[in-house]
């Protein structure tokens, strides 16, 4: 192979916004995902013109890992800032994370995975709230809420234990050929920018 590098690379694409606190610990969790021989990662994140230090943290954290690549968002809303990641993905695959989400270890894994097996256009798992270890009273109800059959209308998507066809993911795993059908999010939303 002349020493070339085969891998084959997922495309990791970011938005964030004043996320100084966190920024750091979900770049260390992201880059750790225990991804499938013969892949790579390429973390893409782009910030949201944030004025708290975040953009000083992900500048030293991207000079610390080549991996890392992060874009100015001057739109500055969540669907703005993915499509600037999209441009910089050079992925064949795409995978939206989030900073304030936990993820198994093996999440991308899984996701190209399920993309492998399926054939589908987007994939992901299921979504599922819970209260941070000092929430109130309010916060633990509307973890509940979330996830309750009233609220969600039994959305396939946020049980854990559906596996199979559903109408839309959190988050999402595409290959890119999808965005190139598709085109990229819709800009016009601050929130269901996957519309």
């Amino acid at each position: 192979s002349g020493g070339h590098d085969m891998s084959r690379l997922v495309s990791v694409i970011v938005p964030c916004r004043n996320e100084r606190d966190h920024i750091e610990a979900f770049c260390a969790s992201a880059l750790a995902q225990d991804l499938p021989e013969g892949w790579a990662m390429q973390l893409l994140i782009a910030d949201g013109q944030s004025d708290d230090g975040t953009r000083e943290r992900l500048t030293a954290l991207a000079q610390a890992d080549p991996r890392i690549v992060w874009l100015d968002n001057p739109g500055r809303i969540v669907s703005t800032g993915l499509n600037r990641a999209l441009t910089q993905a050079a992925g064949e695959v795409i995978v939206r994370l989030d900073v304030h989400t936990e993820y198994a270890p093996d999440y991308i894994a899984q996701c190209l995975a399920a993309l492998q097996a399926t054939g589908a256009d987007n994939v992901g798992g299921p979504w599922h709230a819970v209260p941070g270890p000092d929430a109130g009273p309010t916060q633990v109800a509307v973890a509940a809420a979330f996830q309750s059959r009233w609220v969600a209308g039994g959305a396939a998507s946020r049980s854990l234990t559906h596996s199979g066809w559903v109408d839309t993911v959190y988050l999402g795993a595409w290959p890119r050929a999808t965005f190139d059908r598709f085109g990229g999010f819709d800009e016009q939303l601050v929130r269901n920018q996957d519309d």
